[in-house]
């Protein structure tokens, strides 16, 4: 497959869709004729899917337009009580840890916010939380064959109890625009963009989240600029989706006929690309010193969360619970640090953040006591 890597050729494409490419793995050329193995990872993960994500108009845009009843600027505002109440939760109990112990901000923060929120929005009890964090990572991560039957049938169960008892919810909302609006969202369009807001809701904040914290504490200098207030958060979050995006890559779009031209290479029909959101944020052609983490850079648009008529409508969502957990985290915690060595990335074939953050905070630091060097 190939991979789009430049932002100004990224961003022509998506703008461009469906001119000359298409969305849904039917598209690919070498799968249908069979030279390639539906049991690849990347196949296995997407094969069969119809999300907003891998699907063309008019479909994608009817869909787009059903959801959007349901996923609406007010909804996610009130969510903003709920968030501001789990991040003082989450931190209450951090702080208390933190006093005794090294921690893991990744696996006691970064991961149970979004979790909780999404399952907020969704209308998940607390109980089934851990199945989804389970599920996704499983899934995200390539590596663990049968992992889509499992989400699917855990998918299928939640949509039979949401339709016996609907709540207020965007999962029982989404199941009376299917069952009360001329079936004009089909079952299966149901179960696969509830899939897509598991993991969109979930990975792709976790790992922001975490990413940010990692590259604040690796840049104490920047980090004091946001403190004696030179530089504003929702300027240092920008900075943080563009430099660590949690996509590093999403599959996929290919070409809808021959002689479609992306930079120099002329591509025939039904040739997959993927969508490389990492590199074209880091194009040194669009930023200078684009491999800088740099919060006082002049603004200027980034493709985190995608562009044209595929962007992510869950970016209000992701911006919102960033605006109010990182300023706590730093305020709460003014002597945080990170410790030990430097981790490596979660292993995943799309997504990019630590697999682990161990953080201390410092008063807790002995005399001779190694922190990570940033």
């Amino acid at each position: 497959m190939w991979a789009i890597t430049h932002y100004d050729a990224l961003k022509e494409a998506l703008r461009n869709e469906p001119e000359a490419f298409v969305r849904n793995m039917t598209n690919w050329r070498a799968l249908a004729e069979g030279d390639i193995d539906r049991a690849n990872p990347m196949v296995a993960m997407l094969d069969g899917m119809d999300s907003m994500l891998q699907s063309n108009d008019p479909d994608h845009a009817r869909v787009r337009r059903l959801v959007q009843k349901t996923f609406t600027h007010r909804r996610i505002q009130h969510l903003r009580p709920q968030v501001e109440a789990v991040v003082a939760d989450l931190l209450d109990r951090w702080e208390e840890a933190a006093a005794e112990r090294v921690v893991d901000f990744k696996s006691e923060f970064a991961v149970p916010l979004p979790i909780r929120v999404i399952s907020d929005l969704l209308g998940i009890p607390e109980q089934d939380s851990g199945a989804i964090q389970d599920l996704t990572t499983r899934a995200l991560s390539g590596t663990h064959p049968g992992v889509m039957e499992e989400f699917w049938a855990f998918i299928d169960d939640t949509i039979e109890r949401k339709r016996a008892r609907p709540d207020e919810g965007l999962i029982s909302a989404l199941i009376a625009v299917r069952d009360e609006d001329d079936a004009r969202l089909s079952p299966k369009e149901l179960r696969d963009n509830i899939l897509l807001f598991y993991v969109a809701g979930y990975e792709t904040t976790m790992g922001v989240l975490t990413s940010g914290v990692q590259a604040l504490l690796e840049h104490p200098d920047q980090l004091e600029l946001i403190r004696t207030g030179q530089v504003a958060w929702s300027q240092a979050i920008e900075e943080i989706l563009r430099w660590q995006p949690s996509a590093a890559t999403l599959p996929m779009m290919f070409t809808a006929r021959d002689g479609v031209r992306i930079g120099d290479v002329v591509l025939d029909q039904g040739e997959p690309l993927l969508l490389a959101y990492l590199a074209a944020n880091r194009d040194p052609a669009v930023w200078e010193h684009a491999e800088e983490f740099d919060i006082t850079r002049e603004a200027q648009a980034h493709l985190a969360f995608g562009h044209g008529p595929h962007h992510c409508l869950g970016a209000p969502l992701a911006r919102m619970e960033l605006a109010v957990a990182l300023p706590a985290v730093f305020e709460r915690l003014p002597d945080l640090h990170l410790w030990g060595e430097r981790p490596g990335p979660a292993p995943s074939l799309l997504m990019h953040h630590p697999a682990t953050l161990k953080v201390i905070l410092a008063r807790h630091v002995g005399r001779g006591a190694s922190m990570i060097a940033a």
